[in-house]
C-alpha cells in the first residue's frame, strides 16, 4: 500500500475518533453513567459489558499491531496481498465505524445494522487476510482474531441481535 493510502486511511481513522468523541461528547451525555452503563448498551448486563471492555481493549490492540505491522511490511500473498484490497477493506471498515454512532444516535436501525455487519464483514476479510500470507505472522493473526471476536461476535452479532430486539420490542409495546 503506497503512502497516499495510508495518509487517506490514516485520516479516516482519525474521523472515527472524532465521530465518537462529537456523538458520545456532545451530541448524546448519559449523564450520571459510565461507559459500562451507557444507554447505547441498550441494556446488556452491565457484568458482561465489562466483559465486553477487556475485549474492546484488546481488539484495539490487536489492530493497531495488525496494521501497523501491514503498513511497515505489506502482506504478501493471499486476499490482502493485493494493495487495492487492503486498502478498500480498512477503508469499508473505517467508514461503518464513523457510520454507527451517528446512525444509533439519530435511530436509523437500517444504517445502523448495516454499519455493523460491514465493519463485520471487513474484519472477517481481514482475519483470511492474515492466515493466507505466505509467510504468516502470529501478531497480525492474533491481533486480527482479537479485533475480529469484537467487531464480528460482540458487535455484529451480540450487539446487533440486542439492538433489532430492543427496537422491535419498544415498537410493539408502545403501539
Amino acid at each position: 500500500m503506497n503512502a497516499v493510502s495510508q495518509m487517506i486511511l490514516g485520516i479516516v481513522g482519525a474521523l472515527v475518533l472524532v465521530s465518537y468523541y462529537v456523538v458520545f461528547g456532545h451530541l448524546y451525555r448519559s449523564r450520571g453513567t459510565s461507559y459500562a452503563t451507557h444507554d447505547f448498551w441498550f441494556g446488556i448486563d452491565e457484568t458482561f459489558v465489562k466483559i465486553l471492555i477487556a475485549f474492546q481493549i484488546a481488539a484495539v490492540v490487536g489492530f493497531l499491531v495488525a496494521i501497523t505491522m501491514w503498513f511497515v511490511q505489506p502482506p504478501e500473498g493471499g486476499i490482502m496481498g493485493r494493495p487495492s484490497i487492503l486498502f478498500l477493506t480498512l477503508l469499508v471498515f473505517l467508514l461503518a465505524s464513523i457510520c454507527w454512532p451517528f446512525a444509533t444516535y439519530y435511530k436509523s436501525p437500517v444504517l445502523v445494522v448495516g454499519s455493523l455487519l460491514l465493519a463485520a464483514i471487513a474484519s472477517i476479510l481481514l482475519l483470511a487476510g492474515s492466515v493466507q500470507e505466505d509467510k504468516t505472522r502470529v501478531p497480525v493473526m492474533l491481533g486480527l482474531l482479537f479485533f475480529s471476536i469484537v467487531t464480528v461476535l460482540a458487535d455484529g452479532v451480540l450487539w446487533n441481535a440486542n439492538y433489532i430486539y430492543r427496537i422491535i420490542h419498544d415498537k410493539t409495546t408502545t403501539q
